[in-house]
């Protein structure tokens, strides 16, 4: 049975055998780890950007590994959490969109694929509604803080009418 470790120096050296990595090579498992005396050297060390850490993190959860900053520079090799992980928040805030938008696999029955694509309708009309409704409220709630607003504002001139005259009397 092969572990979350296995997974990432698989994905690993997949990405190096594409030139996806600093250097285009693989590194050994010592040089991965940042081992004294590897033959990584620091000018390969190139900032990952965010079309790099989409692609390292699809491929994890491909492998059935949930993508984490560790995860990450485990298979990059370098990368400061502070940077990596608002890159990882994005790459999860658009996810579900991502996946709405994936095709089917072939291979899925037709009835299938019709059924979940009937969900993921049912789905979006249902937000759709939701957001529609609380958008309502608000407006609502706004008008009325509104109204509120303009009646103080009455009442504060008033009092500040009263409050001049007794003060000229």
């Amino acid at each position: 049975m092969a572990t979350d470790h296995d997974a990432l120096w698989t994905i690993r050296q997949a990405l190096a055998a594409e030139g996806r990595l600093p250097g285009g090579r693989a590194l050994s498992p010592r040089a991965a780890s940042g081992a004294a005396g590897s033959e990584r050297v620091a000018s390969e060390r190139i900032p990952l950007d965010q079309s790099q850490l989409d692609e390292i993190a699809w491929r994890m959860l491909r492998a059935g590994v949930q993508p984490t900053v560790e995860g990450i520079r485990a298979i990059y090799g370098s990368g400061s959490p502070n940077r990596l992980h608002p890159m990882l928040r994005r790459f999860y805030a658009g996810l579900a969109t991502r996946l709405q938008l994936a095709p089917l696999a072939d291979e899925v029955p037709a009835p299938l694929r019709q059924l979940w694509l009937q969900a993921l309708d049912l789905a979006s009309d249902a937000v759709r509604e939701r957001h529609d409704a609380q958008a309502e409220a608000l407006r609502k709630r706004v008008a009325e803080l509104e109204q509120r607003e303009a009646l103080l504002e009455r009442k504060l001139k008033r009092l500040r009418r009263a409050r001049a005259d007794s003060a000229a009397d």
